[in-house]
């Protein structure tokens, strides 16, 4: 059985929701916006769009990790 690739649609909506927000948003923002798992948006930004990507850490008391596109 061949193995299956990425789904697109996920990766569009993903780009999509990152494009609207040039500051970056948290993974578990884009999930919640995207309808998807967190885990799954994790999968895909590391390995499907990780070289559209930046990662951004901030401190606040805690650290915090945000993704947005590279400009």
């Amino acid at each position: 059985m061949p193995k299956k690739g990425p789904d697109l649609e996920k990766i569009r909506k993903i780009r999509k929701i990152l494009s609207k927000k040039p500051n970056g948003l948290w993974v578990r923002e884009i999930a919640r916006q995207t309808d998807l798992d967190k885990s799954t948006v994790s999968i895909y930004l590391s390995k499907h769009l990780k070289n559209e990507i930046e990662e951004i850490f901030s401190v606040h008391g805690s650290l915090i990790k945000i993704v947005r596109l590279r400009k």
